[in-house]
């Protein structure tokens, strides 16, 4: 086969640790900013700082709500939701919640306000 010095060994030891170190880093940024999300929702709620006659926000899944849960999101009216169902059913699910960018009508922020109300 092959061999490596002590000395490649340790720089291929080294890389390797990196490149895991960075990964795990990777892993648990993506899980604390979706608990960061679920938990300012939370404080939000129990702050009191929405209406009481207003519906409590639930979480909606772009991909299969209907067009009245669509509606119900700030800043998507009968058009903007019209048009995320039509394009579902022509282009398939959405897999990202930037991919909300392709529908006409929804800016960055819209996406802004409605990205903790929803779900892929």
């Amino acid at each position: 086969m092959f061999s490596l010095t002590p000395r490649e060994r340790k720089v291929l030891i080294f890389i390797t640790a990196i490149i895991f170190c960075g990964a795990v880093l990777r892993f648990l940024k993506i899980d604390f900013s979706r608990k960061k999300a679920v938990k300012e929702m939370n404080s939000a709620l129990l702050a009191g700082t929405q209406n009481q006659s207003e519906p409590q926000p639930t979480i909606i899944n772009v991909n299969t709500a209907s067009q009245k849960e669509l509606e119900r999101l700030p800043g998507v009216g009968p058009e903007i939701a019209r048009r995320i169902i039509e394009y579902r059913q022509t282009k398939g699910s959405f897999i990202m919640v930037d991919d909300l960018k392709k529908i006409r009508g929804l800016g960055d922020k819209k996406i802004e306000k409605i990205k903790n109300l929803i779900t892929l």
